[in-house]
C-alpha cells in the first residue's frame, strides 16, 4: 500500500506492507486501526532506487470502516484511509 494513497484491505486481513517512493523516512501517525502499532510506524526511505517498505501487523477481524492517517512525508494533501471491506 503507498504511504500517500491508502488503500483498501478486507476485515480478515494480519498484515499491511506499506511502500515508501520517497527519499526520506515517512512517518504514518494518528489511526485508530485496530492492531495499529505504538509508537507510530515509520517506513524507511527509497534507496539506491528501491522504494522503502514495512509490514505492520493487524489484529484480524477489523470492523468495516475509513480509518484515515497521516503520514509526515506527503506533503499538504488530505490524509490517505485505509478502506477495510
Amino acid at each position: 500500500m503507498d504511504v500517500c494513497a491508502g488503500g483498501t484491505i478486507s476485515t480478515t486481513t494480519s498484515s499491511i506492507t506499506f511502500v515508501n517512493h520517497h527519499s526520506q523516512p515517512c512517518d504514518l501517525g494518528s489511526c485508530n486501526l485496530p492492531g495499529w502499532p505504538k509508537p507510530n510506524p515509520v517506513v524507511p526511505a527509497k534507496a539506491n532506487g528501491v522504494a522503502g517498505t514495512l509490514t505492520i501487523q493487524l489484529s484480524p477481524p477489523i470492523a468495516k470502516g475509513d480509518y484515515p492517517y497521516s503520514p509526515d512525508c506527503c506533503g499538504k494533501q488530505t490524509d490517505p484511509v485505509i478502506k477495510v471491506q
